[in-house]
């Protein structure tokens, strides 16, 4: 009986695991019946994306002022990768 306290949180342990594992079965099995319901894409990029797609839809900007502004994004597009490659080499 001198390890009853091992035995007693052991127990607990062991009870605990099995009630998080039928949760998450649970979880999964309630996820799987209705479909994922996306949001609006939030961040830099997806501001980004929204905006290239303001600009052409515009009527009133220029077709040249319009190839002026996707070259200037194309270089900040590249600007971004080059600097996203140098952090993670």
């Amino acid at each position: 009986m001198e390890n009853l306290d091992l035995i007693i949180l052991t127990t607990i342990v062991v009870i605990l695991f099995l009630v998080f594992i039928l949760a998450t079965f649970k979880e999964l099995q309630e996820d799987a019946k209705k479909p994922f319901e996306g949001g609006k894409e939030r961040g830099p990029r997806a501001d980004m994306m929204e905006f290239i797609g303001r600009i052409f839809s515009e009527k009133n900007i220029e077709p040249g002022e319009k190839k002026e502004l996707l070259n200037t994004i194309k270089k900040k597009i590249e600007a971004i990768d080059v600097s996203d490659n140098k952090t993670n080499s």
